[in-house]
């Protein structure tokens, strides 16, 4: 249930009891306020000059990868992961080797997606070990041949690990470089000290004000919760984007509304010295690390994907089991409505984007979470019905609406497979069914045919340099404590 699967739009359920016409949901859009986490909020208070370092940099980008499929073409594939069309051309007007009209079967395509679900880069593979890479420029982009090299050394870890502070030592490096000049003769230099100590009047001694405690130069901002995480982290010197990536980075493993308690720890370590005890804005976060009474959390940037990974070298763009299930309701895979976001409204005329997936099943059919999460809402709405949002690792989240019957509650952890519900009828819907959907970077994806994130298995050396970096990280944090 793991693999994507080409679903026709016309596919219905053969169950007579339910309805000749196919159960759908009305034109019903999730609004996007419900697909965020109740303590970004927070992030709202920020101030008016940090709001800008709320969006991620390319290169905090979320890689995604897609398979071609055979019945696939470039509509198709961009449809699948909601991608604009308008981006499709401009990825086209510059596709050099023609790559994109190209695409075969079996052909991996590595996107980099930012929050807005816009296309930072885009890798497509070549034959004789090359790649086509675009990358964003300005509102165009631009693209050119490279080649893969699987064993790439760890080429970014001396500048991850470059410490600011070696550039304190800087003045007292020049000064011993110039004992390799020509040596000076004893007596020219006992005649400049006699001539300096001729001239010098002695000065009237000065009253010198008391100095200040000077804030000693660091890469880690430790920080201590004392009301919610946005405030505390604020406190701490991070900006309202570090705030912002911290957050998204935990989400599926710490609900940051209830986990967090007053007395709680976290570090954060940077690539640069914060300055006067803050962040710069620009500044990238390389490691972090949660203490919530006594149980570890932690995240660590590898510079060879610039992804971020647990402690024990675990991809955070997955869940922890490492998949996602294709199906919530694995008993019954029939699809009585597909994802579709230029559906046509057959009344009005107008077009109203299907974000979901339709399962035409019996009221009180059980509901399974496909992947591990914390759950953000389980309330009611008037077109939704009684509806569930989980908040997967990663930018992943999942939506289940129409249910009959909610069991679980807003803040609690489930696991994958763990029945959450049961299906009904509630809200706008045309008969007993349930509507599902993905989303990624809270933007709706064909959840029948995207490539659900893997955690696939490193290459060994690959692996070796990440837990070694984990462990300089580990040790960074804590030499800062």
């Amino acid at each position: 249930s793991d693999k994507p699967l080409p679903i026709a739009s016309e596919d219905m359920t053969n169950d007579a009891d339910l309805s000749t016409v196919a159960s759908d949901t009305e034109f019903v859009n999730v609004p996007s306020q419900l697909l965020n986490d109740d303590d970004n909020s927070d992030d709202a208070n920020a101030d008016a000059t940090d709001n800008k370092d709320i969006s991620s940099s390319p290169d905090d980008a979320q890689a995604m990868s897609y398979t071609v499929k055979d019945d696939d073409n470039l509509s198709y594939i961009f449809n699948t992961l909601n991608l604009s069309a308008i981006t499709l051309q401009k990825l086209l007007t510059v596709d050099i080797q023609s790559s994109l009209v190209r695409l075969k079967p079996g052909q991996k395509l590595t996107f980099f997606l930012d929050d807005k679900n816009i296309v930072q880069k885009l890798y497509i593979p070549l034959e004789l070990n090359k790649q086509v890479v675009f990358e964003r420029d300005g509102d165009n982009y631009k693209s050119h041949i490279a080649t893969l090299d699987d064993d790439n050394d760890d080429s970014n870890a001396t500048t991850d690990n470059a410490d600011a502070s070696d550039s304190d030592n800087a003045p007292q490096q020049k000064v011993a470089a110039k004992s390799d000049d020509k040596p000076i003769s004893a007596k020219v230099v006992a005649d400049k000290a006699d001539t300096k100590a001729k001239s010098v009047v002695p000065a009237t001694p000065e009253k010198k004000a008391p100095a200040r405690p000077a804030i000693r130069p660091t890469r880690v901002l430790n920080g201590k919760i004392n009301g919610s995480f946005a405030v505390s982290a604020r406190n701490a010197g991070l900006s309202a984007g570090h705030i912002h990536q911290v957050s998204r980075m935990f989400q599926g493993r710490i609900d940051f509304r209830r986990d967090l308690k007053k007395g709680d720890t976290f570090k954060v370590l940077f690539d640069r010295n914060a300055i006067a005890g803050k962040a710069d804005s620009s500044a990238r976060v390389l490691a972090v690390m949660f203490n919530l009474k006594g149980k570890n959390y932690s995240a660590f940037r590898s510079s060879e994907d610039n992804q971020f990974y647990d402690g024990e070298g675990n991809s955070l763009s997955a869940t922890q089991s490492g998949k996602f299930l294709r199906f919530p309701i694995p008993s019954s895979t029939r699809v009585s409505s597909s994802f579709n976001p230029h559906r046509r409204n057959p009344v009005t005329g107008r077009v109203m984007s299907h974000n979901g997936t339709d399962f035409s099943v019996h009221v009180g059919t059980p509901v399974e979470a496909t992947g591990d999460a914390v759950v953000m809402k389980a309330s009611r709405h008037p077109d939704m019905g009684n509806y569930i949002v989980l908040r997967h690792s990663g930018r992943y989240s999942s939506v289940y609406m129409h249910l009959s019957k909610l069991m679980v509650k807003p803040g609690q952890k489930i696991k994958m497979g763990q029945v959450i519900g049961l299906s009904g009828n509630t809200g706008r819907s045309t008969g007993p069914h349930l509507h599902y959907e993905f989303h990624v970077n809270n933007t709706p994806v064909d959840p029948m045919r995207v490539d659900l994130p893997m955690n696939e298995p490193m290459k060994n050396k690959a692996r070796r340099s990440l837990v070694a970096k984990i462990q300089e990280y580990k040790r960074l944090l804590n030499a800062n404590s």
